[in-house]
């Protein structure tokens, strides 16, 4: 418990900064931005943990408060992995695409949602 108060007093800052960002009014949100910011959060942290400001016995633990968070906003019981499903379906992918994402960093986030085990999520309009 003290890990993820630590957790929250290094991370809130970026937290709302990603919520700011991802607002479209004061009422909503855009949860594809939201979704990105978050995947890539998350993927950075995996990939450079010490520039994320992370030891790296602690990336479990903040998987796990990045989840507290998203489903705050998203819902679900894995919202991190629910990011990287959305990510990986078609709707995702058009979703990078309008966001502007270069190919690297949409790449970079299939690869983690693959290497994740996630599938893909197919939404029904």
């Amino acid at each position: 418990m003290e890990q993820d108060h630590s957790l929250a007093e290094r991370y809130q800052d970026i937290l709302a900064e990603i919520e700011r960002l991802s607002r479209v009014t004061d009422q909503f949100l855009d949860t594809e931005l939201y979704r990105v910011y978050l995947a890539t959060l998350w993927s950075n942290a995996v990939l450079e943990p010490k520039r994320a400001g992370l030891d790296g016995d602690e990336l479990e633990a903040f998987y796990d408060f990045l989840n507290d968070r998203g489903r705050d906003i998203l819902g679900g019981e894995e919202p991190l992995k629910d990011c990287f499903r959305y990510l990986l379906c078609s709707q995702g992918e058009q979703a990078m695409e309008r966001l502007r994402l270069p190919a690297a960093h949409r790449q970079q986030l299939a690869r983690f949602g693959t290497l994740m085990g996630v599938a893909p999520l197919e939404l029904r309009l």
